[in-house]
């Protein structure tokens, strides 16, 4: 143990999603190398914990009360204080931090550290922080989001190393939001045990049956947390609006269920419409998919569209983030605005019209829907997988260390 690096991972909360459970496959799968203490925070309201995963990878974190999403001024001081004197004990040598809020507390922290020890011949604790998205669109206002933007500029004049879960995403850090230089920023995609995802198999028509039939509705499937960010009315508005039998599955819970739910019988769909909650295991929901569907108004790589792909599902999702980096390079335009990629579709955020125009089209030709499923399973497969990360981020680390 005492010839280990030591890793402090800091993450703000270990809600359902992708950066919760890429920090806890990341703790798990570096042991061997580096010795890692996982701090995390509490959830937010309404949210789901993916705390069940912890015993299955064997990773025992500390929890920090006051680390928190939410904005609170002395909440935020008390995490960094606690944070700088668990850096004090601990000694790591790189503090690798994992969304806004962890970030910009967890390296004031190291900041404040290495400002106070390194007069007194202490070491340099490297800093690394990972967006997994950005709040700069669609989450508040545009003078917090601006102050955000500046907050940001200056934390990152003090990280080693940026990461980005997309090429996309880094893209934009760079250049649309200038948070840091191109060279100070590296894209690292997620890695995911597909296993389950990919031993699915889908029928060569695209669909389970003929969907016009009457006996027969087209499954349309969302799997993500019920929050205005997921552009979840789009999509039931979009439902309302299609000529042909369907039902759409929900998969998540949140905030915005109950109105989810009356906005649903607003549009006279509410038959049609199945609230699932949160599932632990989502394979048998896909099973009985026959189109997938992403209609968030910003992302980073989201791994529900990844696992879509894995199983080989036609994919209807959003133009934000990363997203156009997982489907692929444009074919050709199936619609204004909505276009035909190698693994997927991609749609205008925030337009019901769009995706309901999506919906239509790959049930007018299964047979692109099952083509651009095959050729998004054989992407993901390869590219998105533990090892890749787990070898990218070891050369990430000791390159920061050296």
């Amino acid at each position: 143990m005492d010839d280990k690096k030591k890793v402090l991972r800091v993450i703000a909360r270990l809600n359902i999603g992708g950066p919760a459970l890429h920090t806890i496959l990341l703790t798990h799968f570096l042991d061997e190398e580096f010795d890692t203490k996982l701090v995390v925070g509490d959830v937010s309201r309404g949210e789901e914990t993916m705390d069940y995963l912890l015993g299955q990878y064997q990773v025992t974190p500390l929890y920090l009360n006051t680390l928190r999403r939410e904005l609170s001024a002395a909440g935020d001081v008390r995490s960094v204080l606690s944070l700088y004197k668990l850096i004090r004990e601990f000694q790591p040598d790189v503090v690798h931090t994992h969304t806004a809020k962890a970030g910009a507390v967890g390296r004031s922290a190291v900041i404040l550290y290495n400002l106070i020890h390194l007069r007194f011949g202490k070491k340099r604790i490297r800093i690394i922080h990972t967006f997994h998205g950005h709040v700069f669109n669609g989450y508040f206002s545009g003078l917090v989001t601006a102050a955000f933007l500046w907050i940001e500029r200056i934390l990152a004049l003090f990280t080693d190393r940026i990461i980005a879960v997309s090429d996309t995403l880094k893209q934009e850090l760079a250049e649309r939001y200038r948070i840091a230089p191109e060279r100070k920023i590296k894209a690292i995609y997620n890695g995911y045990d597909l296993k389950p995802f990919l031993a699915l198999e889908q029928p060569q028509s695209g669909m389970r049956e003929q969907p016009h039939r009457a006996d027969h509705a087209v499954t349309l499937t969302i799997v993500g947390r019920l929050v205005p960010i997921k552009g979840h009315k789009f999509l039931l508005q979009a439902f309302g609006g299609l000529r042909f039998p369907a039902r759409l599955m929900i998969v998540g819970d949140g905030l915005l269920k109950d109105e989810l739910v009356q906005r649903a019988e607003e549009l006279g769909i509410r038959n049609s419409v199945e609230f699932l909650g949160y599932r632990k295991d989502v394979v048998p929901v896909y099973r009985d998919t026959d189109i997938f569907v992403l209609s968030s108004l910003n992302e980073g790589a989201p791994v529900a569209v990844i696992e879509a792909l894995a199983c080989a599902l036609p994919v209807i999702a959003t133009d934000v983030g990363g997203v156009k980096d997982l489907l692929g390079s444009v074919v050709k335009p199936v619609a204004e605005e909505v276009y035909l990629c190698e693994r997927g579709i991609l749609a205008p955020p925030g337009q019901a019209g769009a995706l309901a125009a999506a919906v239509d089209y790959l049930v007018n030709h299964p047979e692109i829907g099952y083509e651009t499923g095959m050729r998004g399973r054989k992407f993901v497969s390869t590219l998105f997988t533990l090892d890749r990360l787990v070898r990218d981020m070891k050369k990430l680390y000791n390159e920061v260390l050296n």
